[in-house]
This record gives C-alpha cells, sequence and structure tokens, in this order.
C-alpha cells in the first residue's frame, strides 16, 4: 500500500496546476502536458491496472484455494467457507487479522528445520498481497478470470466413496468439569476377507467435544468396548493413526504397483475407536466414524508401524516456570524408513523437537515447533522419506510455560502439573509412522503418491462432455454450446489440491489437457469459470 498511496499523492500534486508535467521511468521518458480532465481519466485506467493486479480473480483466489479451503469450505471444519468473493470481501478484515499474525493457516511446525507434503504456509510476500488487498478495499478483479474453486466432499475431506464405513453407537459424554472421559467403543469390521489399507478419515459426529481419536486394527476381534467411564485408550499394538481436530485423512504413498505402504486387515478383524471428550462437554453426543478406502486386492503392500517411540512419564512441572523436557530411543535390529511425525502435548506445552543423531553422527531432522498450539496437530509426513540407520538414537526435546505468562493455562494461579490423561495434565510424546528400509526409499516422492484410485466411481452429473473416462495420457472437455468467452478449468485432486489448469480460446468448443508425469492415477475433479458461472464434474486416471 505504501508505493500505491505514494503514487497517488504524487499524482494528486500534479493534477492540481495546469502545468507541463514531465518524469522520467526506468525505462523511458514520458512527458505529459494536457488539461486535467484527460490526466485524470489516464490515471484512473492506471488505477485500475495497479488494483487488477492484487484482486480476489487475479491472484487472492488461489492463495484461499490452496491454504484455506480445506477447512473453510461449505462442508469444513471451520465455521464459514472462503471459497467465493462475497463471502471472503465478507470476512476480508478477519483475514487480514490472521494471515498477519500467521494464526491462518494453522500450521505449527518449522519448514526451514524439514519440509511436509502438506504444509500450509504463506509466504512474506503472500501475506502482504493478502494484507495489501484487504487495505484496498478487497476488490474482486474479473469476475470471469476467477480461478475455479476446490471440489470437497459433503463430509469430510476425501469426496470419493469409502470402501469400508464403521460407526460407533450414539454416545453421551461422562466428563466433567473436573476430570475428562476416556472410552473405547470395538466395532467389527464385517470382513470375510484380507484388505489393504492405503486411507482412513475419521469424521467426528460432534467436532465441538471430539478432543481426538486413536484408530486401532484388533486383529483377534476380541477387544472389548469400555464405557464404564475408566480410562481406556485403546489397545497396546495395531495403531494405524488418528484424528485430532484440524487434521487431514491418512493417505499412504503408493502407486498401486511398485511401491506401496499401508496396513492389512485381517478378515474377522475389529476397529477400536478410542475417544476422548475433555472437560465440561458432559451429556453431549457422539457418533463417530471411520472411513477406509483399500488397495486392489493383487496390490502388494510394505506394512507400516505407528508407535510413540519417544515417551516420557517421569517428569514435574512447578508453577511459575518454564520446564525442559526430553526422551531418547534408539533404533536397532534395522535400518530404518521413517514416513512421518507427529509430537503431542497438552496446554502447558511450549516448544517440541525431535531429530536422531546417527552412528556416523550425522543430524536427521524430523520436526522443530518454536510455539506449540494444543488446538492443532497432525501427522506430519515428510516431501521424502527419511533413511534412519540400525543404531541411531532419536531425541525428543520440549519445554512447557507453566507460568500465568502463558494464556492456555488452566490454573489460575499455577500449580504443580504432572504427566496423565486429562487435558490439565500434561504428556510429552513424539509418534512416527516408519517401517523397514528398502534401498531406494528416500528417493520417493510422498506428497505425488498421495492419492486415491479405484476402478469404480458414482459421477457426479457434469456438464461438460470428459472423454476418455478413465483417462490415460490425455482428458479432453467438450463444451455443451460454442462459448463467446474464455473458459477456464482447473483440476483437483480427492484433497482438494490443484494439478493442472487450462484456459480455452474465444468460440473454442473443446479443450484437451495432457497429463503430467507426477500425476498418479486416481479420482479427479474439474472445477469450471465460463464468465463467472462456476460448475464440476468428477473423472478418473487409470
Amino acid at each position: 500500500m505504501g508505493l500505491r498511496l505514494a503514487f497517488f499523492s504524487f499524482i494528486e500534486n500534479l493534477t492540481s496546476s495546469e502545468r507541463p508535467i514531465s518524469f522520467t521511468s526506468s525505462l523511458f521518458p514520458i512527458y505529459l502536458s494536457m488539461p486535467r480532465l484527460y490526466l485524470t481519466a489516464i490515471l484512473s485506467i492506471i488505477s485500475g491496472a495497479l488494483l487488477a493486479q492484487n484482486s480476489w480473480s487475479n491472484n487472492i483466489a488461489q492463495l484461499v484455494y490452496d491454504n484455506c479451503s480445506n477447512c473453510h469450505n461449505p462442508n469444513g471444519i471451520a465455521p464459514f467457507s472462503l471459497l467465493d468473493y462475497s463471502a471472503a470481501k465478507n470476512r476480508s478484515a478477519s483475514i487480514r487479522t490472521a494471515v498477519a499474525l500467521r494464526n491462518m493457516p494453522p500450521w505449527i511446525a518449522d519448514t526451514d528445520y524439514q519440509s511436509y507434503s502438506h504444509a500450509r504456509v504463506l509466504s512474506e510476500s503472500e501475506i502482504k498481497a493478502i494484507t495489501d488487498w484487504v487495505d484496498a478495499g478487497a476488490p474482486e478483479g474479473d469476475a470471469a478470470k476467477t480461478p475455479p474453486p476446490p471440489v470437497y466432499a459433503t463430509k469430510g475431506y476425501i469426496t470419493k466413496t469409502p470402501d469400508l464405513e464403521l460407526k460407533m453407537p450414539v454416545y453421551s459424554s461422562k466428563a466433567t468439569n473436573a476430570a475428562d472421559d476416556y472410552i473405547c467403543f470395538s466395532v467389527p469390521s464385517g470382513l470375510t476377507v484380507d484388505k489393504k489399507i492405503k486411507a482412513f478419515e475419521v469424521i467426528p459426529g460432534n467436532h465441538n467435544i471430539v478432543h481426538h481419536t486413536l484408530v486401532y486394527i484388533d486383529e483377534t476381534g476380541t477387544y472389548k468396548t469400555d464405557t464404564t467411564g475408566a480410562v481406556c485408550t485403546g489397545p497396546t499394538r495395531g495403531l494405524i493413526g488418528g484424528y485430532v481436530p484440524g487434521s487431514p485423512p491418512t493417505i499412504f504413498p503408493g502407486n498401486g504397483q511398485d511401491f506401496n505402504l499401508g496396513f492389512e486387515i485381517k478378515a474377522g478383524s475389529n476397529i477400536v475407536l478410542a475417544m476422548h471428550y475433555p472437560e465440561g462437554s458432559f451429556g453431549m453426543l457422539d457418533s463417530t466414524k471411520v472411513r477406509f478406502w483399500f488397495y486392489d486386492d493383487q496390490v502388494s503392500i510394505r506394512e507400516l508401524e505407528t508407535k510413540s517411540l519417544i515417551e516420557n512419564w517421569s517428569f514435574a512441572l512447578p508453577p511459575n516456570q518454564i520446564t525442559p523436557v526430553s526422551a531418547t530411543k534408539k533404533m536397532s535390529g534395522s535400518d530404518y524408513s521413517m514416513l512421518s511425525v507427529f509430537p503431542h502435548m497438552h496446554l502447558l506445552g511450549n516448544t517440541i523437537r525431535s531429530y536422531a543423531i546417527t552412528p556416523n553422527a550425522d543430524t536427521l531432522k524430523f520436526v522443530n515447533i518454536n510455539h506449540w498450539d494444543f488446538e492443532w496437530q497432525e501427522f506430519l509426513f515428510f516431501d521424502k522419506i527419511i533413511k534412519l540407520p540400525e543404531g541411531s538414537v532419536i531425541r525428543g526435546e520440549g519445554d512447557y510455560d507453566n507460568s500465568s505468562n502463558n494464556h492456555h493455562n488452566p490454573n489460575n494461579p499455577p500449580i504443580l502439573v504432572r504427566p496423565g490423561l486429562n487435558t490439565s495434565d500434561e504428556m510429552f510424546l513424539i509418534y512416527f509412522h516408519y517401517l523397514p528400509y528398502v534401498s531406494g526409499d528416500e528417493n520417493i516422492d510422498v506428497n505425488a503418491l498421495r492419492s486415491l484410485s479405484s476402478e469404480s466411481l458414482g459421477w457426479k452429473s457434469s456438464p461438460l462432455l470428459v472423454f476418455p473416462n478413465p483417462a490415460n495420457d490425455v482428458v479432453h472437455f467438450k463444451f455443451p454450446n460454442t462459448t463467446s468467452s474464455q473458459v477456464l478449468i482447473h483440476i483437483y485432486d480427492v484433497l482438494g489440491n490443484k494439478v493442472g489448469e487450462m484456459t480455452s480460446r474465444d468460440h473454442q468448443t473443446d479443450i484437451s489437457w495432457t497429463i503430467p508425469d507426477q500425476v498418479v492415477p486416481g479420482v479427479y475433479f474439474y472445477s469450471m469459470n465460463c464468465n463467472g458461472t462456476f460448475a464440476t464434474g468428477s473423472f478418473m486416471i487409470k
């Protein structure tokens, strides 16, 4: 804004007289000598051009789609959608504040320390673009040039129909104002044949009270449901992952051919949902469900482990001080491939870091969080699998702020806090997805392989003719009528990530998209803008 305001201030001074005007750009001199009316008209055009450079249609919409829309869509966990201009315009002041303070998009891991396949981080220039846009009055720009928005499911993130969906019975939380409620539901899978899990997603029945859900496979089918009010945190083995507010679904990397990671679920297995309801949720109802997507039966997979390799249950946090906490774990038996990391603390958490020291004294970085936020936790999948040599020592380090300066502190005045299961207690845990190393694992592009594929899909009604469907190398989109304006088409995967875009010429009747090599087989969605009118549809890449 500073440069723009200075420019118009300069112009206002110039137009206050009828004297000849001259100024020089870095490219060429411009000499003006004209009546004020003509100059004002020209400056109006220049002003419009400057604003168009930073408008909803030109650049802000895509920033919002890429970084905010996973939650801020009509069916997301956020309280309002940001998929269209009017909604963003109405919320522009709060958007400015949230991005300027880096409260949004929610992301707490240091991406300079380690890179992740799904990081939601705005650069300084992107933050400035958004704040400048708001300060300029949040202009829309040319609506016909607004990028088509992502397509999202009516429930959860993944639009594709699950292969298996299990739901726990309706439950009334027993949590009180003094104690949390930890219960477990063991739900029969109903599977009569073994299956291989490619992805799963937890859909809370009540977003307001589900603090977290851990998902386990009980191969014996004997683990019992426990809703007695005793503390149930799930089986001792079989963990595949979990859910906390704001976390995306878990999609394991695999191409359906020579590289596939996941979990096997045996026929007759039960799925155990270990639920945590926080203090103050007494009497509130929930019926959470979990959805699964499987690899094709003939696909071979490498099975993952999910464990809290770093744990410390013996620390104490005195009041009115910052206390460091650490733990280590030596890895033996083989080299390992580390796929993801999930640090966990409670309300007094301040910072947390995890790394490994190899036998050669190299440092392998996993995660660094400089400002812990209890409300935003998730499994962080690395951009590239990290090879961990046998004999390496994994270390976790953190500190806790048990003072009145910590506005998350549940106790006023602060009191002594020890490890425990209640939210007002503390935890120091770092989970990992990992498996025995195979040569070449560290070269795998994890992000490119976190997609879903299937041989069948219930197609949405489509305003375009899309062929071939399924497609292999090229997808053709034929318009129902000749258009008198450009048509914008964006291609999104099932998580709302943009993987391609096209722009037609005037009066063009069809357009084609050559599928990039990095786009893996799976279900994809197109989103179209034709002169400000939006439409969506789906197709498959095989």
